[in-house]
């Protein structure tokens, strides 16, 4: 299951989430990095960024010790990350109202 993960360190990663014992294996991860925009310094965005992109299989293991929280994805995040690594299956939303956080209407993706 994609899933939203906040570890110790600060950082936020997305990925395919499977626990294992106190372990939890993430396949595909990408971290989410906020990025200042050059033209409006106030005004940030989003990135997709591949997190140990280098390691074997794209897979991660983490101690559940190490992940502070864990979420699901806002549903415009989700399908970014699905056109990246998934099934580039798109989700759309029942709701009329859209939630203001997070903003991903300036989400960029970065690819290795």
């Amino acid at each position: 299951m994609i899933r939203l993960l906040k570890l110790i360190t600060s950082e936020e990663i997305v990925g395919d989430c499977t626990k294992r014992g106190s372990k939890i294996f993430v396949k595909k991860p990408c971290a989410i990095m906020l990025i200042q925009s050059r033209s409006t310094p106030d005004q940030h965005s989003m990135a997709l960024i591949p997190y140990a992109g280098y390691t074997k299989g794209h897979e991660v293991q983490i101690e559940s010790k190490h992940i502070v929280w864990e979420a699901e994805l806002d549903e415009d995040v989700l399908n970014q990350y699905n056109s990246l690594f998934g099934s580039d299956i798109q989700i759309v939303s029942a709701s009329v109202e859209k939630p203001t956080i997070p903003n991903t209407s300036t989400l960029n993706i970065v690819k290795n």
